[in-house]
């Protein structure tokens, strides 16, 4: 009886630590993919902000040329 309760402790343990490790895993996935995303929509505000700057450039340019 001694065996199986020092088994059950060991694989109990071993378990929560798994279960443990994998919601740090977890956690620095959900915490990366947060990061990668809001680089990502910054990346393309800057993006969209030139493209609009430019637009808006030439049609200015075309506006004065008249």
């Amino acid at each position: 009886m001694t065996v199986l309760a020092i088994f059950l402790f060991v694989i109990g343990t071993l378990l929560v630590l798994i279960g443990a490790l994998l919601i740090l895993i977890g956690t620095f996935l959900i915490t990366l993919g947060a990061t990668l995303i809001l680089t990502g929509l910054a990346l393309i505000a800057v993006g969209v902000f030139l493209l609009i700057r430019r637009l808006l450039g030439r049609g200015r340019t075309r506006s004065h040329s008249w």
